[in-house]
Order: C-alpha cells, then sequence, then structure tokens
C-alpha cells in the first residue's frame, strides 16, 4: 500500500471520509476533510486515492488473504483490494460493532487512552481516540486548557457506533491533558430523531493514573486494556468535581470558623503547665470537609497553616502546652512541622507527646 503524502488525496481505512493531507508530524497525516477540518489520522489508516473519489463509502477489507502486485511493483487496479494480509498486521485496536438500538437512543460518549506499549508505560506514547456508542452523527470539538482560554487540538464528525483516533501522546505531554474540553453536537443524517442540547463537557485528567497498570482496564471496544473516561452516559454529561481557588478558600475558612467555635469552651488560657495540654488535630479529614480535587501538596499547605494559626493564638501563654496529632504515616507531615519549629519558633520547645495516648503520631509543643 502506498503511503500517503503532503497533498494526496486519501480515504480513512476504519471510517468514512477522507480528505487532502495537508501536513505529516511523525507518523500523523492531518487530513482537511470538504469542511475544511483538518482531522488527525495515523499514516498506516490512509488509503491515497485518485481525484474522482468522493469518500463516502466506507473502507471494507477484502476476503482474500493475498496480496498480488504488479511487475513495477505496485499495486494493479484489479487487485488493489487485496489488503487483508497488511490491514490484518496493524497495531491500532479496532472498534467493537455495535449494533443501532432502536427504542434507546441515549447518547454515550467516551474518551479513550490505548498505551501503544503496555509493558513500558511512561516510555512508549498513547493513543487517544474518542469513541461514539451511539445512533447519532457526531460533530465534536476538542481542546485544552490554556492560561485563561483554551486551545482547539482537533474538530471532526464521528458516524454513529464508531470512534475516531484524536492524536498521539508523549509521556511527556501527560501533565498537558489536566483539563479537557469536549463540545458535543449529536443528529441523524438520514432519519428523524430526538434532539439532544448541544454539550459542553470539562474533564479533569489525573497524569498519575498514565503510568499506573491497573488503571488500563479490559473492554468492549478494544482488543488492548485502555484507560476510559465517560463523557456523556445515557444522555447525561460528565459533572466533574472540581475545587475553584475562590471556593476552597471559603471551604477552609468556614472549617476554621467552626473548629475555633467549637474549641473555644474546652481551650484553657492559663499559663500553668500542670493544666492539660490543647489538642489540635491536624488529620486532613478532621480540617476539611471535602478532600476532593485537593493535591497532596495543597492539604499538607493547609495543615501548616493551622499549625501556625495555632501556635500565633497562643504566643503570649508562656508554659502552654499544644499537643499537635499528625498521624504516623509517612512522616511528611510530622518532618513539615519539626522544620518550622527549628528555623521559625526556635525559643519554643517540643517533643514527642505521650506514647500512651498518641503513639508516635502526635508532637507537643510548649510555648515559651
Amino acid at each position: 500500500m502506498k503511503e500517503a503524502r503532503t497533498g494526496d488525496r486519501v480515504r480513512f481505512l476504519n471510517a468514512q471520509g477522507g480528505g487532502i493531507v495537508r501536513r505529516i508530524v511523525g507518523k500523523v497525516a492531518y487530513v482537511e476533510d470538504t469542511d475544511g477540518f483538518e482531522i488527525p489520522t495515523p499514516l498506516k489508516e490512509c488509503v491515497v486515492v485518485d481525484e474522482k473519489d468522493s469518500f463516502m463509502p466506507s473502507y471494507k477489507p477484502p476476503k482474500t488473504s493475498e496480496v498480488s502486485t504488479a511487475p513495477n511493483g505496485k499495486m494493479s487496479p484489479d487487485t488493489k483490494p487485496a489488503q487483508k494480509e497488511e490491514i490484518d498486521t496493524l497495531v491500532r485496536p479496532q472498534l467493537r460493532t455495535i449494533a443501532p438500538i432502536r427504542r434507546n437512543d441515549k447518547l454515550n460518549v467516551l474518551l479513550a487512552f490505548v498505551p501503544m506499549d503496555e509493558k513500558q508505560l511512561g516510555q512508549k506514547p498513547y493513543e487517544l481516540y474518542l469513541i461514539n456508542d451511539s445512533n447519532y452523527t457526531l460533530s465534536f470539538l476538542y481542546s485544552l486548557s490554556e492560561g485563561s482560554g483554551h486551545r482547539l487540538r482537533a474538530a471532526g464528525t464521528i458516524e454513529p457506533n464508531m470512534q475516531i483516533f484524536v492524536e498521539e501522546i508523549a509521556p511527556s505531554e501527560v501533565n498537558e491533558l489536566e483539563r479537557i474540553r469536549l463540545q458535543l453536537l449529536a443528529y441523524k443524517v438520514n432519519s428523524g430523531f430526538e434532539p439532544k442540547p448541544a454539550l459542553s463537557v470539562e474533564l479533569r485528567i489525573d497524569g498519575s493514573k498514565f503510568f499506573k497498570l491497573h488503571s488500563f482496564v479490559e473492554n468492549d471496544f478494544f482488543d488492548e486494556k485502555a484507560l476510559l473516561y465517560n463523557i456523556v452516559k445515557d444522555d447525561l454529561p460528565r459533572h466533574e468535581i472540581g475545587v475553584s481557588p475562590t471556593d476552597l478558600r471559603e471551604a477552609m475558612q468556614a472549617k476554621r470558623n467552626s473548629d475555633i467555635q467549637q474549641a473555644k469552651p474546652t481551650r484553657s488560657h492559663s499559663a500553668k503547665p500542670d493544666n492539660q495540654p490543647i489538642e489540635i488535630d491536624l488529620h486532613a479529614h478532621a480540617l476539611l470537609d471535602s478532600l476532593a480535587g485537593l493535591q497532596p501538596k495543597d492539604i499538607l499547605d493547609y495543615q501548616l497553616k493551622t499549625f501556625r494559626e495555632a501556635l500565633e493564638a497562643h504566643k503570649g501563654q508562656k508554659g502552654c502546652r499544644i499537643v499537635f496529632i499528625h498521624g504516623k504515616g509517612e512522616g511528611v507531615l510530622r518532618k513539615a512541622i519539626e522544620s518550622e519549629l527549628r528555623h521559625k519558633y526556635k525559643n519554643y520547645t517540643y517533643q514527642d507527646a505521650s506514647f500512651r495516648e498518641y503513639g508516635f503520631g502526635a508532637t507537643m509543643v510548649t510555648i515559651h
């Protein structure tokens, strides 16, 4: 099969349509369709055709498994369809054939990340596919968050019950996928249909999943395991649980005010060292009502902020003892607290709190 070059007219192997190759980046050809959209498609799925081709029929592999060639080494017109042997060697996963469900025209759209080599996660690229698991044709825009706006990465149309290759993603580019936006418009071409609202769905991607083998699972769409995200399920768009900086500050302030009000009746303001020490629980679940959308660094920063505020509130109470309960865990919070005490609160003394009461999970600070 002749490899496509810039300027060639091509047809897609595994989907309807085609166009003119405008540019080639690596092993991906950017094919401009009749609407002027550039569709990124693997070179191995582009079949060079002549000027008269309309791109409408979908390519179907022939039954024969042999490929004959003309004396000059090129495929002759009468042997062009005989390509099954080469097609069967494609590494690219194939979409499961899904029969249209006439009685349940629900919209289901998924994103799939398929590793090109499952045994070398984090070293080999991933292929991104958009899956239309519905009886509707979909027009889509795929963009990534960039600063205060978005940058368009791909646009096109997907036939019912089909998939489309969107782009190849290098491991070093995974972090750029933190916020993906998909805009979708569903319709039917040759029959009446129930109108669906235009959708705009933002998806937050956890980059760490790309490097964990268990994130990739068996599925109905590919022979290989894939990392799947539901964009629309049974007509319902995905709603991400996200926390904006403003919402985070408000939630933290509300929790802090609540803790102060609850602690006032029990806290002692006496400087006598024989009084019971004040307890401050720094566990994340004790400080925040929800951890949704928070990274470990965000949680640690808030725990240290609570620690500093407690010392500031009692800095004039000499002899006051405060027990900070941080838990044993991996010792990250404990080490951070001790670093703060050594560098910012040199006049205060600290030691492990009572082992009988707290085990190794608490530090007691004495105000001087």
